[in-house]
């Protein structure tokens, strides 16, 4: 029942943001509209009222300033509280705003808090977590603590997904599992290139499996990260090397991938990485050069060049599948 009552919600979210309406969905569904849609689905078929709009920036307003005075409370009461203290106020506010975020997700009245009680819960808790190290640890490496605060933000998290199904619960778990990684292969003493194309490369992997598993709103900003972060990390290990130009290869096949997965976030990014990476071997090898003045008209050719091309694959490939 409660699965049944989720998809509903998220079928009527999905009806109002393209205004779709009933009769359409009915339609679709080879039937008469169904009067338990229509009940879990006030509004279908028509934008949301200007009246509905404002209730919800006045909810989000609120919970803003209700969570900014909860910090500041906390931030003037800080010095004041023993280690006891400190931990309930930090530690156990994410943990009871998970558990209300558990349940609010549950009973479709409450289900618009679900995702601000997440977003507090994912702020709350590794800081609470982080609190308890520092007021009862002996010290030692502080990765440690930071790799043992974002696995179990991920698995936690990790876990709540595969219940709700939701993709802001997915973006948390993910990036803490990003974090945790970045942290794991720190401390196992491998170099920084090598960190960021491997965190990058699952970022992007990860991307993919949630577009194609339907939470497409979450891809964006981990193509953005994960794709710079392979080219800033393939970058690091190949400067200054007979290979250099491998990096100008990795950012051509970005954009092909870009087009492969219609992703406007990768092309922006190959594209950027191409110029700032022509720029640069600009820089290295024709500063002092009689032909400067040429390579830089050279560049400026190239740039519009290129930036045309980026247009015209966004208009042919791209623009008919939004990321």
């Amino acid at each position: 029942m409660e699965d049944r009552v989720a998809a509903l919600t998220e079928i009527a979210r999905l009806a109002r943001e393209h205004h779709i309406t009933a009769a359409e969905i009915a339609a679709a569904l080879g039937g008469a509209p169904d009067a338990t849609v229509a009940e879990a689905a006030p509004g279908v078929g028509a934008p949301a009222p200007s009246s509905g709009v404002l209730v919800r920036v006045l909810g989000f307003l609120g919970g803003t300033f209700v969570f900014a005075g909860l910090g500041v409370f906390i931030a003037l009461q800080w010095d004041g509280m023993g280690s006891p203290a400190r931990v309930v106020v930090t530690l156990g506010t994410g943990v009871v705003a998970f558990a209300l975020a558990s349940l609010a997700r549950r009973e479709p009245r409450f289900v618009r808090a679900t995702t601000p009680l997440y977003l507090v819960a994912a702020a709350l808790e590794p800081v609470g977590m982080l609190v308890s190290f520092d007021e009862y640890g002996s010290g030692g490496d502080w990765r440690w603590a930071s790799l043992v605060v974002s696995l179990t933000m991920a698995a936690q998290f990790g876990l709540a997904f595969a219940t709700a199904r939701r993709s802001t619960v997915l973006l948390i778990a993910g990036s803490f599992w990003a974090a945790g990684m970045w942290t794991a292969l720190d401390l196992a003493g491998f170099d920084d290139g090598l960190i960021a194309l491997a965190v990058g490369g699952g970022l992007i992997l990860m991307a993919v499996w949630a577009d194609r598993g339907g939470h497409r709103d979450v891809t964006p900003l981990w193509y953005f990260i994960g794709a710079a972060a392979c080219l800033a990390g393939l970058f690091d290990l190949v400067e200054s090397t007979m290979v250099e130009l491998i990096f100008l290869a990795a950012a051509s096949g970005f954009v092909y991938l870009s087009v492969v997965l219609r992703s406007r976030t990768l092309l922006v990014v190959a594209t950027l990485a191409i110029l700032s990476y022509t720029g640069y071997f600009t820089t290295e090898h024709f500063a002092e050069s009689i032909g400067w003045p040429l390579a830089l008209v050279a560049f400026g050719l190239f740039m519009i060049g290129l930036s045309a091309f980026a247009v015209r694959i966004d208009r042919q490939y791209l623009r008919a599948k939004r990321v």
